[in-house]
């Protein structure tokens, strides 16, 4: 009877400790539910700041592709995101388990008390489930669902392709000069072609590799597409604008002398803009400040050699500021830029976003084409004129950035740290984080023209696909 007593009083004990530690569990439970249901309040900046970067990434991604694109011949294509939706949820359950408290406990049996050999009084399960606590599959749980829903809108409209095949024009140059990129860069970039009258002769100058470097073999100087672009630099050449409003035969120069030499405005030919009913008219100007600037920026050794050979002894106008009568001469017009420096008379045909794309392709292809000759993997091509001792004229240089001479730096992905990355069908292609000032410049300089050509009625959402992630 002792015996049995004590049997009970140890199995008794044992019920008291297992419900004491699941009273704890249950505790740290509550606990544990209540700072998880603390910390599960989403906050907006992580997510903002996610979204912020995968949006930048996409884009630039996207700007080097249709680089890489334009440099195979293939079509160019632009897709934009207007809008994204990112949401969370969360659920968790907590709930008490299914438990088993103590050893499995069976009464004594009569065999027992009649002191049957066979028979123990008290037995102990022989198959599972033989635990103090048990603990059910479904009442602790927890499940987290993220999603992105964003619509992906296809540009491919007639408004979007009429804008993105318009030459750029005065307007959007001053624009951007007054944005602070390197005239230099700019005039790489929107300038096609430069066609120079002296007299009854006109020599044409545009970079077009392979078949045209830009430095045609009747020019007496020997003067190539990039010794007038750093001539323009050198000379202060910018842009100003005018507003005339009408019946008053006035106009209100917008133009900035003091600080860029350039002025905001519609390009002139009659575009309207400023007040209503008003006609803003741009001009091709130099500019003295920016003259000085252009001076300084460049690297001395090259600006000696530029002085010395191909600068003209005469003072180019007109200089910003000076008088001029909009809407009356020819010089004015959107299409071709014209202006005169002396007895020389210059005529500029500007490129349009589209073939801002095509000229970088053909860059992109002519430094791989370099890149493989000087390797050896590439035989030499028969190729366009070139001065003696002019390679360097097969690539765009820039005299003017200090900080990156190359127009475009574009390479194969080789396991370094890459500004933007991206793969088409023959490998991986990489902007490198390093030495790559110019190609940064070139992409905000994109992006900000494809959204002038964008118009906020091709963001609606029906001509897209959406995408859940």
């Amino acid at each position: 009877m002792g015996s049995r007593r004590g049997v009970v009083s140890q199995v008794g004990s044992g019920s008291v400790r297992v419900a004491r530690f699941c009273r704890a569990l249950f505790a740290t439970a509550a606990v544990a539910a209540v700072l998880g249901a603390c910390a599960l309040v989403d906050p907006v900046d992580p997510r903002y700041d996610t979204v912020n970067r995968s949006l930048s990434k996409a884009r630039n991604e996207s700007i080097l592709l249709n680089i890489i694109r334009a440099s195979h011949e293939w079509p160019l294509s632009f897709t934009t995101v207007p809008q994204v939706n990112p949401s969370m949820t969360n659920q968790t359950q907590v709930a008490l388990p299914n438990f088993l408290v103590g050893p499995s406990y069976k009464p004594p049996v009569v065999g027992a008390l009649a002191g049957l050999p066979d028979q123990t009084g008290y037995s102990l399960p022989s198959i599972s489930p033989f635990r103090d606590v048990i603990f059910g599959n479904n009442v602790l749980n927890n499940s987290t669902q993220v999603s992105s829903n964003f619509s992906v809108s296809s540009l491919e409209t007639g408004t979007f392709y009429n804008g993105l095949l318009t030459p750029v024009s005065l307007h959007d140059l001053n624009y951007f000069i007054r944005q602070g990129y390197s005239r230099e860069l700019l005039f790489w970039l929107f300038a096609d072609t430069v066609e120079v009258q002296i007299g009854g002769r006109i020599i044409g100058f545009q970079y077009n590799p392979p078949d045209d470097y830009g430095c045609p073999e009747r020019e007496p100087k020997q003067r190539c597409f990039r010794e007038f672009v750093e001539i323009a630099t050198l000379a202060g050449l910018s842009v100003e604008a005018k507003t005339v409003k009408p019946g008053s035969g006035k106009s209100s120069s917008t133009d900035g002398i003091a600080t860029d030499g350039a002025a905001s405005g519609k390009s002139g030919g009659g575009s309207g803009g400023g007040a209503k009913g008003s006609t803003e008219y741009s001009r091709f100007c130099f500019n003295p400040v920016l003259a000085e600037r252009g001076r300084k920026a460049m690297d001395p050794a090259r600006f000696e050699v530029v002085r010395a050979r191909y600068l003209d002894s005469f003072k180019p106008t007109p200089v910003c500021g000076t008088p001029w009568n909009p809407g009356q001469t020819e010089e004015e017009s959107t299409d071709t830029l014209q202006f005169n420096v002396g007895p020389l008379k210059f005529k500029i045909l500007t490129r349009s976003t589209n073939s801002i794309y095509q000229f970088l392709g053909k860059v992109l292809k002519e430094q791989i084409r370099v890149k493989l000759e000087e390797a050896g993997t590439l035989p030499p091509e028969p190729r366009a004129y070139l001065p003696p001792g002019r390679e360097d004229e097969r690539l765009p240089i820039l005299s003017t950035t200090r900080d990156d001479f190359q127009l475009l730096h574009i390479v194969p992905a080789a396991g370094q740290a890459c500004f933007v990355h991206t793969y088409f069908i023959d490998g991986d292609y990489c902007v490198p984080e390093r030495g790559s000032s110019n190609t940064k410049r070139i992409f905000s300089l994109l992006a900000e023209l494809l959204a002038l050509k964008t118009q906020a009625s091709e963001l609606a959402i029906t001509p897209a696909v959406r995408v859940i992630q």
